[in-house]
């Protein structure tokens, strides 16, 4: 497993583009319908987004990094794709396209370095915090689709965590479009809460335009937030010009342990099974490099 041909990255952008083609093109648009939702059932998909900008406030680092730097260290293999398929296909102006994906898991061993970089565990995060600096917006979990894509043994699951920009992502784009089974393949975070500040909000609508799962309305002059749709992304608090909405953690071991027993079965076992694992992690490399960066 694992051989790609030269310029299959190149092959895979020109042919992700399909997947962007919506269900009222006329014949072709219901045939990738089908391949959507048949590829989007809780058995091939379990995923969910990490908010870049919910901080915690125990040591002031992001959601996704307390999640994702805790489990690269402890992963016993992980590779970066040399590009993002999705920002490749549209050719992104706004986001840097060689930020690819992190695959995390043994089975990512087999993946071919013509299409992935074998990485460390070093290079592996700088990799993380240069998406999160970014702005881009990580998913967790598993995408059995991905086993394909990058010829990795079928039987042999891993962690994918995707780097999200709202302008090419093809869940962004399309996630409307599915039936509501296949919407709940992507899990909103248990015990986060997004929220408006109707004080500050001006009722510009920026947070409805970008917030893909149409969670994000305007009533009565002023932005609000459905629960029942919000796949806690946080893609509008970056995009609020006033600072007005904010993604808060009620309780941050129970969100990040429920995150973890849901993909942990999916991916044939995490490397980590609790927050405080993470956090043991967390404050085991901050000792060992005590000078290093935190933000």
């Amino acid at each position: 497993m694992g051989n790609r041909p030269k310029g299959y990255l190149t092959f895979l952008a020109k042919i992700w583009k399909l997947a962007y083609i919506k269900p009222s093109v006329p014949v072709f648009g219901r045939f990738m319908y089908k391949i959507r939702v048949n590829a989007t059932t809780p058995d091939q998909l379990n995923i969910s987004y990490l908010p870049v900008n919910a901080a915690l406030s125990v040591d002031s680092l992001s959601l996704p990094r307390v999640i994702l730097e805790g489990m690269i260290r402890r992963s016993e293999h992980r590779i970066i794709t040399h590009r993002c398929t999705c920002r490749d296909a549209w050719k992104c102006k706004n986001y840097d396209r060689n930020i690819g994906c992190i695959h995390i898991g043994l089975p990512t061993a087999e993946e071919d370095a013509a299409v992935a970089h074998h990485a460390s565990v070093e290079e592996a995060i700088a990799h993380l915090r240069r998406a999160l600096a970014a702005g881009l917006v990580p998913f967790i979990g598993h995408v059995s689709a991905d086993n394909t894509i990058w010829n990795v043994s079928k039987d042999r699951p891993f962690t994918t965590v995707c780097f999200c920009c709202r302008c090419c992502c093809t869940n962004f784009d399309y996630y409307r479009h599915l039936p509501p089974e296949a919407q709940a393949c992507i899990h909103r975070l248990h015990g986060v809460t997004v929220g408006v500040d109707r004080d500050r909000c001006i009722g510009c609508g920026k947070c409805a335009a970008v917030c893909w799962a149409g969670a994000a309305v305007l009533g009565g002059g002023k932005s609000r937030i459905d629960p029942d749709r919000c796949k806690t992304c946080g893609v509008c608090a970056q995009a609020c010009p006033q600072q007005a909405i904010c993604v808060s953690v009620e309780n941050v071991e129970a969100t990040v342990n429920d995150l973890l027993g849901r993909i942990n079965r999916d991916v044939g076992g995490l490397p980590v099974a609790s927050y405080r694992e993470l956090k043991a992690q967390g404050e085991e490399a901050a000792l060992s490099n005590p000078h290093k960066d935190r933000g």
